[in-house]
């Protein structure tokens, strides 16, 4: 093996894992689909890795950081990859349901792959920072293993235990709060408009950093068309609210908190908004 652990994808959030293990010193190899995008890391002194077969057996760890699992499991569902894999502690960070986060573990173990799934609690600009957020959970032995890795990743570094159903189970719980965050500012903006108070002396009252400033900034402005920082789009919020309702349906508790924020969504996207900011909720629910 060449290097201390290999990344794989490099978007912006796997872009800034690859540097912070870099900054810290760690002899990394990267791969992504995309070549190109590997270009800036072996400037910073990464190893470029031209398969993923390769890529793995670099390292006796690998942080996957994909656009979602089904990515994944396309990827790694091949003689060659899989067998790379054999033997490696394998560190998947991104969003899932914790069904799929169960069925990564079976199938990477089945591979004969240690397995750790991971959610990353922060924005790329956090990654490397004592502001940095990571809950972590699966096997023990392969954590005892990774730790010293993901610890300059995030000061706040949580491993939730065995189960590795809880990483993911907890950052739907910090989405259902973020959700109604959004959704309830949505409809606070309504109610200043409804009452002729501009949305701007709503936004006032909110506290430094509240996720709801660039939302309610954006409804005051009417700048829909531009993705506050930090924010999203209607389409983006509409596959968090679906993962949301999803899990309460398949777990059998009250499905009418993502029922309502589902509805809210479809509504918007029909009015053609769906690539605006989220704010833009708001056009579809005011009167006509």
């Amino acid at each position: 093996m060449t290097s201390d652990i290999t990344v794989v994808g490099l978007g912006a959030m796997g872009t800034a894992l690859a540097t912070a293990l870099l900054d810290t010193g760690r002899n990394v190899t990267v791969w992504n689909r995309t070549h190109e995008k590997m270009k800036s890391m072996v400037e910073r002194g990464a190893r470029g890795a031209d398969d993923l077969d390769e890529a793995i057996s670099a390292s006796p760890r690998t942080l996957i950081c994909l656009l979602n699992y089904s990515t994944t499991n396309a990827l790694f569902d091949t003689r060659p990859v899989s067998k790379a894999a054999a033997g490696s502690n394998i560190i998947q960070l991104g969003t899932s349901s914790p069904q799929e986060s169960e069925d990564s573990r079976k199938q990477f173990n089945n591979w004969g792959a240690g397995y750790l799934d991971g959610t990353i609690m922060c924005w790329p600009g956090d990654i490397g920072t004592s502001t940095g957020r990571i809950a972590i959970a699966g096997d023990e032995i392969a954590f005892a293993d990774s730790k010293a890795d993901l610890g300059v990743l995030a000061g706040d570094l949580r491993y939730l235990g065995s189960n590795v159903r809880s990483a993911a189970t907890l950052e739907l719980a910090f989405l259902s709060r973020l959700l109604g965050i959004i959704f309830g500012s949505i409809h606070g903006s309504l109610v200043c408009e409804a009452e002729g108070l501009p949305v701007s002396e709503f936004t006032s009252i909110l506290p430094p950093g509240d996720r709801a400033i660039p939302l309610t900034e954006a409804i005051h402005a009417g700048s829909f068309d531009e993705i506050s920082g930090g924010g999203a789009s209607v389409d983006v919020a509409g596959e968090a609210v679906t993962g949301l309702y999803d899990h309460a349906v398949s777990m059998g508790i009250n499905t009418e908190l993502p029922t309502l924020m589902r509805n809210w969504v479809k509504r918007a996207q029909d009015a053609g908004f769906g690539k605006q900011e989220t704010a833009a909720i708001i056009k579809a629910l005011r009167k006509n």
